[in-house]
């Protein structure tokens, strides 16, 4: 298969830039910006991408060595953010065998989100994390005909929402310099996913390996969950595990009904370097309980494990990074009135480069993107690239431009060519 070769070219490429290329280590301080004053740049790469100080300080819980919260104000532990988009969007459907197109052109303007980003220590080893948007410009439909129906009506009445996006209590305890345990409860990602492209990165949008579901199950690799986490970390290397409610999009779903399933995911992964190269394996087990939709007499038994790293270099004011996930996944699941079970093995991978210019304050990156979600079926792949530029015009802020071309293919001919082009202009203090 042609994507085939060009997935292993593009995995030869990331792994050639990693074993190539020397490895510099950074001059980084760990930083809480106000709080600690010092620059954003201490915990971050061209503005946003997580050095290798950054991580430490995230998963030591936001905190800077024994810190806690004596002396400090609201200033150190509160910060607003805002996202302004423009958009253009045209996709070009070809149905069925004669090849009959389809367009369908889209743009606008939308002040997409504002929101809230509060943590650090509180004492005796303990500290919190939150992301609150008090607007996000999510309608959950679009659609001319659909405007009256109960689909479309937002929380907000204005085709915005309140979201609680991330937020967790975390202990913290340092044995000595090299090893020490952690754990979380709340609304929780991990590490990571985090660290590659599931949240603070410089490109605009998530791979779409995170963002696309697999299966008859609402699980994608980026959402955050429900539940419990613990880790544990010696020098270099770092484990995760979690315990989750994992319903995905419907976090929710199991507090009612007679579901009481859990989900679990476990991380391992190795850093190289101060400039946070590393390499790390992903593995999540989940359930989801279709037996109340009526698809199927029980729930879909599903699993999604992997490798994804990253090598990011720093040559004084200039630098890049090669970022990179590979996944496999499975679902099984008996339709209802059937005797033969469902199973279905999804392939998902993207790989992207980053160039660092100015001490990253303009960054372009470009990526490949891949997902197969059944890979016995020939005509079901996603597929193509994104390129984009990362601007930092302002100390408080960014300028993100991004393009992206997608190809979907489908069993009953009706290609759709995807062009979405995306502005995003980015404010925070």
């Amino acid at each position: 298969m042609k994507a085939s070769r060009l997935m292993t070219r593009a995995l030869v490429v990331l792994a050639l830039g990693w074993m190539i290329v020397p490895a510099p280590e950074a001059h980084a301080i760990t930083a809480w910006a106000r709080k600690y004053g010092m620059s954003c740049t201490g915990c971050h790469t061209a503005g946003y991408k997580l050095n290798g100080t950054g991580q430490k300080f995230l998963r030591a819980g936001h905190k800077m060595g024994e810190s806690d919260m004596k002396g400090a104000n609201m200033s150190d532990y509160l910060s607003f953010t805002g996202k302004l988009r423009s958009t253009a969007k045209y996709t070009k459907t070809e149905q069925g065998a004669n090849r009959l197109d389809k367009k369908e052109p889209k743009n606008g303007f939308q002040a997409h989100a504002l929101s809230i980003y509060t943590g650090g220590p509180l004492d005796k080893g303990f500290s919190y994390f939150g992301e609150f948007y008090l607007s996000e410009n999510e309608a959950k439909s679009e659609s001319v005909s659909n405007l009256n129906s109960e689909a479309t009506v937002s929380d907000q009445g204005n085709w915005a929402r309140g979201k609680l996006a991330e937020m967790y209590l975390q202990y913290h305890k340092n044995f000595n310099e090299d090893f020490f345990v952690s754990a979380r409860m709340g609304r929780i990602m991990s590490s990571l996913i985090h660290f590659h492209g599931g949240g603070a990165r410089l490109e605009y949008s998530r791979p779409l390996s995170y963002t696309t579901t697999v299966g008859n199950n609402p699980y994608r690799t980026f959402n955050r969950q429900y539940g419990w986490s613990a880790a544990s970390g010696y020098k270099d290397l770092y484990a995760e595990f979690g315990l989750v409610n994992g319903t995905g999009k419907n976090e929710n779903a199991v507090e009612v009904e007679t579901d009481s399933k859990k989900d679990f995911y476990g991380t391992l992964d190795y850093r190289f370097d101060a400039n946070g190269s590393m390499l790390g394996a992903y593995l999540y087990k989940g359930y989801y309980p279709l037996h109340w939709f009526g698809k199927a007499a029980g729930g879909d038994r599903f699993y999604q494990y992997g490798l994804m790293g990253n090598y990011t270099a720093k040559f004084d004011k200039v630098g890049g990074a090669l970022i990179g996930s590979m996944l496999w996944g499975n679902d099984r699941y008996v339709p209802t009135g059937k005797v033969a079970e469902m199973n279905h093995r999804s392939m998902t991978y993207y790989v992207e480069t980053q160039g660092h210019f100015m001490d990253g304050d303009i960054a372009p990156y470009a990526k490949w993107e891949y997902f197969d979600a059944d890979t016995a079926q020939p005509d079901n792949e996603k597929f193509g690239p994104a390129i984009g530029l990362h601007v930092k015009p302002f100390d408080h802020g960014r300028f993100v431009l991004e393009y992206s071309r997608y190809l979907q293919r489908t069993s009953n001919k009706n290609d759709a060519t995807s062009h979405d082009l995306t502005l995003e202009l980015q404010f925070m203090f």
